[in-house]
């Protein structure tokens, strides 16, 4: 229940903080509106505000519909990066058929004109499929229907990416995928909106299996297509496999050439690639990053390269900030909870004070660590026990903002820029009034991270969020990057600490204790662990050396990318932050 009610909190205090964003945005960006990119690479802003009299975008970056990257950028460097990008999605053709068109099985071209290039001519209509494709019953036939219409694109791609003459779709085949991808749509706003809310999310997952099964794929091959043109289509994947087995080769050639070259000079590149995009995706694969999350960087820093940005651009217009932070939620009584950040610290469920952020700093003293939380009338002070505990003053008071009100605003439904009749929803904007509330800032526990939530809507949330988003266990952090003369640097996120030395990096997991006189960080590094004590100057001090194994890639196989292993041994001595 705890769990819960932290991300019930979390996502209103997301919700309210969108809305407060919106009256102080000022980005000519369009948000809550894709861009669309190259190699089905699409970006939305979703939410611009004004800090320290910069602009700070949230955005989120999809690869052919698939969540790949998310997070902050200025808006400048955001609408750099995006002017390669254009709002105008692909076309797509009307959604009604003509009424002589109604019986045909294949798509009939609106001009007369066959279709280029030619395969298109045997894709099979709307109407055609609709009479072919059917379930045990009226809900299992849509679900299966919209199955179909979102698998019938990937034939257009398997013939597309056959022909090597060519590296785009031509407007016929945009056409008929758009047509496609209408009739999934529209068979599924149907539905919605003859059944409740979570009804529609099981016809989701419902379809979203139907995708993914064997059985239904043939029956699309065999039903909806003639004997020529599987024929056709058999060639057209054969031609395919051929080029890439001949580019898998390729690539094992010119990455045995490669490893030969740099045969015994460590860290010597394998790769005749090196653009800003490659580099960032196969770090984060080296540092054990999954896929989806990897794939999504280098798609990010290959964007900002085109834009002349350098791939690790500034993520906010706050200038970077290095030392010991707190991180998590913490849960009191009479349903306070507080979120640390690096910066501030959230307080939510303070009577119906709207979810505001406070900024704090840290202070160590003897057997003794205070947080002073920037707060109005006055400030406050936590302070941490042994058994990581947070103890507040008792009650204070708190003023803040509550809804007074709200602004009701229609949302017009758009498709292809077409105004959609009758489509569309109402926004509940929030009114906002001063209010100061006195809330009861007693002891606080510190919330365990990772623990799956019995909501199952809510923990899928939380995992594709923290896909993308390492959040990190609450308690005592490290933020900011660090280096020594001998080569050594560290790297600190929430989630783990990145160790660089010569040619071998690793990312491994770090605890920060609260020590009598200062705090000690220790770097689980494997077999070899090692403390910093973190100084009144702000550097990091140990002994003895680091030892750091890691890996780099080396190429890949048929199934799997392939390492090799790299170690290597620095001082630690002093390291300053960067």
């Amino acid at each position: 229940m705890k769990k819960t009610r932290v991300m019930a909190a979390l996502l209103l205090g997301l919700m309210e903080s969108a809305s407060l964003a919106s009256a102080q945005q000022k980005t000519s960006l369009e948000l809550n509106k894709p861009y669309y990119c190259n190699n089905g690479l699409t970006v939305a802003v979703m939410k611009c505000v004004l800090q320290n009299g910069k602009e700070v975008c949230e955005f989120k970056v999809e690869q052919n519909g698939k969540l790949s990257f998310q997070g902050l950028q200025t808006g400048e460097n955001l609408a750099a990066a995006l002017k390669s990008c254009s709002m105008t999605p692909p076309k797509a053709a009307p959604g009604a058929v003509a009424p002589a068109q109604v019986a045909a099985k294949t798509i009939q071209p609106a001009n007369g004109k066959p279709f280029n290039p030619s395969y298109l001519n045997g894709m099979p209509s709307v109407d055609f499929v609709k009479r072919q494709i059917q379930g045990k019953d009226a809900t299992d036939t849509l679900a299966r229907q919209v199955a179909v219409f979102n698998e019938l694109p990937t034939v257009i791609t398997r013939f597309q990416l056959a022909d090597r003459k060519r590296y785009d779709a031509t407007p016929d085949e945009r056409k008929i995928a758009g047509i496609y991808g209408l009739a999934a749509y529209e068979l599924e706003q149907g539905y919605k909106k003859t059944h409740t809310a979570a009804e529609a999310q099981e016809f989701f997952r419902l379809h979203g299996r139907y995708e993914l099964d064997s059985a239904l794929d043939r029956e699309m091959h065999v039903k909806l297509f003639s004997s020529a043109f599987l024929l056709e289509l058999g060639g057209a994947d054969k031609a395919r496999n051929q080029w890439y087995q001949a580019h898998i080769e390729q690539e094992k050639r010119e990455s045995e050439q490669a490893r030969a070259q740099a045969a015994g000079t460590q860290g010597g590149s394998p790769f005749v690639r090196n653009d800003p995009g490659t580099l960032a995706a196969r770090r984060c694969v080296e540092l054990g990053g999954n896929d989806l999350e990897c794939i999504g960087k280098g798609l990010w820093g290959g964007l900002l390269d085109m834009a002349g940005l350098p791939a690790d651009a500034s993520l906010s217009s706050e200038p970077s900030m290095s030392g010991v932070v707190m991180n998590g939620f913490y849960t009191g009584g009479s349903g306070l909870i507080i979120n640390f950040g690096q910066r501030s610290v959230t307080v939510t469920g303070c009577g119906k004070l709207v979810p505001d952020s406070l900024s704090y700093t840290l202070t160590k003293k003897a057997n003794q660590l205070l947080i002073n939380v920037k707060n109005e009338p006055s400030p406050f002070v936590l302070s941490m026990e042994s058994d990581k505990k947070l103890d507040g003053p008792g009650p204070i008071d708190i003023k803040g903002q509550i809804i007074v009100g709200y602004h009701n605003v229609w949302m017009q439904e758009y498709i292809n820029n077409v105004a959609v009749a009758g489509g569309g929803y109402w926004v509940h904007d929030p009114i906002y009034g001063p209010k100061t509330e006195r809330c009861a800032m007693g002891s606080f526990t510190q919330e365990p991270s990772g623990v799956p939530d019995k909501s199952g809507l809510i923990n899928s949330l939380t995992t594709a969020i923290n896909t993308v988003m390492h959040t990190g266990p609450a308690g005592l952090r490290v933020t900011g990057k660090y280096t020594n003369a001998g080569g050594l640097a560290l790297e600190f996120e929430d989630d783990g600490v990145t160790i660089d030395c010569g040619a071998a990096h690793v990312k491994q997991a770090y605890v920060v204790e609260n020590g009598a006189s200062q705090f000690l960080v220790t770097v689980k590094n494997g077999a070899a662990p090692f403390t910093l004590a973190v100084q009144q100057n702000g550097t990091l001090s140990g002994s003895g050396n680091a030892d750091v194994t890691g890996r780099v890639v080396t190429g890949a196989n048929d199934t799997a990318i392939t390492y090799a292993p790299r170690t290597a041994r620095c001082a630690i001595g002093t390291l300053t932050p960067k």
